[in-house]
């Protein structure tokens, strides 16, 4: 790039567009300045954007919206972004549509990660989430929705190894995410596993799949005696309240008066 100069005025132009709302002129903004500049440009201008501007704009793309802000936000950036994510939820939400919102996390979270076939950049994007908290939680999230296989990949990596097991028949989505960490990253791996099983004891209880459905009665002493024998799971919809509780006070900045800005070319002269 000929003159840094330009980039405080993009990343403005780009931070106004996605707090007004306006995504799409966000994207085009971020485009014309790879177009320019080069994609480096770009990568600095993601770079500096506060994490939750970057969550706002990054969680309106997934695997099936093409977005260069996707493919080329640093990993650290990502990170930092993801602990907004769940910003906008509130517990009625979580209540009633679990489903929906984990399908948007996996939705976001797959995009970002497979938008490239480098395997080094979906490592360390990986690595970056995973170093983190709220990173740890919305992978459990994910995770959560295929307990049965996690549990036999699980018991299959504590019996052999990871590096001679992680194998499973299933299809459902999130596996390829699942074996790419349980292989490459062994504490990542266990750190998610703690965060959905955090009682399990290895070679003193065993795992089992937590459920919403809370019976009563006679069941309750039954549910008891199956905590000894078990390392009960935790749902998706309380790893969802989990991570909600991890986004960061800090609010997002309410748009400024006057309106939208307009895609001047001033800011790209």
């Amino acid at each position: 790039m000929s003159d840094k100069t330009n980039l405080p005025a993009i990343r403005q132009q780009v931070t106004e567009l996605v707090l007004a709302g306006s995504t799409k002129h966000a994207e085009e903004a971020i485009s014309e300045t790879a177009e320019k500049f080069g994609d480096l440009a770009v990568v600095e201008v993601l770079n500096t954007l506060e994490p939750h501007v970057a969550s706002l704009h990054l969680s309106s793309f997934d695997g099936g919206k093409l977005s260069l802000a996707t493919m080329l936000i640093p990993p650290k950036a990502w990170a930092e972004s993801l602990a907004y994510f769940a910003a906008t939820w509130d517990e009625d939400w979580i209540e009633d549509e679990p489903e929906v919102l984990s399908e948007s996390l996996f939705a976001h979270i797959h995009g970002v990660v497979f938008s490239t076939d480098d395997e080094e950049r979906r490592a360390e994007l990986l690595n970056a989430a995973l170093a983190t908290d709220w990173g740890t939680t919305a992978f459990a999230v994910l995770f959560s929705t295929a307990a049965e296989e996690i549990i036999e990949i699980a018991n299959d990596i504590h019996n052999l190894g990871a590096h001679r097991s992680g194998q499973t028949t299933s299809d459902h989505d999130v596996i390829p995410l699942v074996l790419e960490i349980a292989r490459t990253n062994e504490e990542a791996w266990d750190r998610v596993l703690f965060e959905i099983f955090p009682d399990w004891k290895p070679g003193e209880n065993e795992l089992h799949a937590g459920s919403d459905d809370h019976d009563s009665g006679d069941d309750h002493d039954d549910d008891e005696d199956r905590e000894h024998e078990y390392a009960m799971g935790r749902t998706t919809k309380e790893l969802l309240l989990r991570l909600r509780k991890q986004v960061p006070s800090k609010a997002a900045s309410t748009t400024k008066a006057g309106g939208r800005p307009s895609l001047g070319e001033d800011i790209f002269s």
